[in-house]
């Protein structure tokens, strides 16, 4: 913005397993891949017992069954015979029916069927696990195993030593599942959060026991497919995104510790420099008002910001006042939106009114028009060039959870405000707060090709 020229079924639980592998030299009839996807990352020998001497259960505790250890050995001898034990049925996997693999967007979906039904608790009495192991190289072979877990609710991490037992298990955000049959699993998990890069990735489902050694003789497991399949994440495209909630919005919920920064008037000869303080500041989000006769020729620039993570909004063609809404504000704002999505392959959802000038009028044509209206609470007026100690102190005196920052990297002279920037971010940066864009803060869904 700058002044008028002229005027969020039964759950499942998901276990995510982190692995450094250690590859073993001495098989070499198989990949390197497939030592992991077999064996988790843990050596090929089976793992020492812990300290103590408790036996493991394979997932980081004593055995079932298995006693504690004293701590000292006894001295007095003995000639009593145990009694003899009786055999323990053999536990079988779940049959495998089916497995897919996909990415959709920024989340990864993973289906599975099984030919038997289940529980999480009878996942449980069992003693069985449902799986997915997921294996990339990152200068080194990294192992993760995605489960369906048999004990509450929600999503847990732990992380998986190199003896084959695994850490404390920690709540893991952003994954969410649902049961479509009692013989399936539907899971849709954000690769990041789990700790996967957007590479190659290495994977196949798994049905075990409780102390299996997957190998390729194991008969305590199932997999699909009996190789590995291979699916390639890549940082996903946005070519749009979905209006939704109010139509008019000045700011975002008081009670996460988020700001938006947001810049009108672009794009111009600073929105690069502007990247580059964004970029190497690691701001992870950042939303651009556009000016539509300002983006042809852009197109690059566009996309770069794109690519860093942040979105694009709509500034109308060639800022007028647009308050009387109609015809005229219309043509401003679907022109301008075309233009970006010429431009850059992606259709903004967000509007905002040159001079914050706005009406009733204006916010229901643009919501028509598939757009949120998106005005600040927090202005710098740093198009007035007050100094850079103005804009620095005006925005971190105004700044609250869900605060919307204005600033401008196009409009006029702007090494004011680019001078005051990284001022900004690393004072919000010490008060605790995180950066969304506008989209994220207030909930419009991103669209991907």
């Amino acid at each position: 913005m700058r002044r008028p020229r002229s005027s969020t079924t039964l759950p499942v639980v998901i276990a995510v397993v982190v692995a450094a592998a250690g590859i073993a030299a001495s098989a070499p009839a198989a990949s390197p891949y497939d030592l992991v996807l077999n064996n988790g990352g843990a050596s090929t020998v089976p793992a020492a017992a812990p300290a103590g001497g408790a036996t493991t259960d394979g997932a980081g505790g004593a055995a079932p069954g298995a006693a504690p250890s004293t701590g000292a050995a006894s001295t007095t001898p003995t000639t009593t015979t145990p009694p003899a034990t009786p055999a323990v049925p053999r536990i079988a996997p779940l049959r495998l029916h089916a497995a897919t693999l996909r990415q959709d967007g920024h989340a990864l979906v993973f289906d599975l069927s099984t030919r038997d039904p289940w529980t999480a608790a009878s996942l449980l009495r069992g003693k069985r696990s449902l799986c997915v192991r997921l294996v990339y190289d990152d200068g080194g072979f990294q192992s993760r195993d995605v489960c369906a877990s048999r004990r509450g609710a929600g999503m847990t991490i732990a992380r998986v030593l190199q003896s084959g037992r695994h850490g404390p298990l920690h709540t893991l955000d952003g994954a969410r599942t649902s049961r479509p049959t009692r013989r399936s699993l539907l899971a849709r998990l954000d690769p990041h959060t789990i700790g996967l890069p957007y590479a190659p990735v290495h994977w196949r489902a798994l049905s075990t026991t409780d102390g299996c050694i997957v190998s390729e003789r194991a008969s305590c497991y199932e997999a699909l497919p009996q190789a590995s399949a291979i699916i390639d994440l890549h940082a996903p495209q946005p070519i749009g995104c979905t209006a939704t909630g109010p139509s008019y919005v000045t700011n975002g919920s008081r009670t996460k510790k988020v700001v938006a920064l947001t810049f009108d008037d672009g794009p111009s000869i600073y929105t690069s420099r502007y990247l580059d303080v964004l970029e190497g500041a690691k701001i992870p989000a950042a939303t651009f008002f556009m000016i539509g006769e300002q983006v042809a020729g852009n197109g690059a620039l566009l996309k770069r910001e794109l690519a860093d993570g942040y979105e694009l909004g709509d500034h109308t063609w060639s800022h007028p006042n647009v308050a009387g809404g109609g015809a005229f504000a219309a043509g401003q704002i679907t022109s301008t939106a075309n233009a970006i999505q010429t431009a850059s392959g992606f259709r903004p959802c967000l509007f905002r009114a040159p001079g914050g000038a706005v009406s009733g009028s204006l916010t229901s044509g643009a919501r028509a028009l598939g757009f949120t209206t998106i005005e600040w609470d927090v202005d710098p007026q740093d198009w007035a060039r007050p100094g850079t100690d103005a804009i620095y102190s005006r925005i971190m005196s105004q700044v609250r959870p869900g605060s919307i920052i204005l600033m401008h990297d196009g409009g006029g002279p702007r090494e004011q405000t680019l001078a005051a920037l990284p001022r900004v971010i690393a004072s919000l940066k010490a008060r605790g707060y995180g950066f969304v864009t506008v989209g994220q803060m207030i909930g419009s869904q991103l669209r991907y090709g």
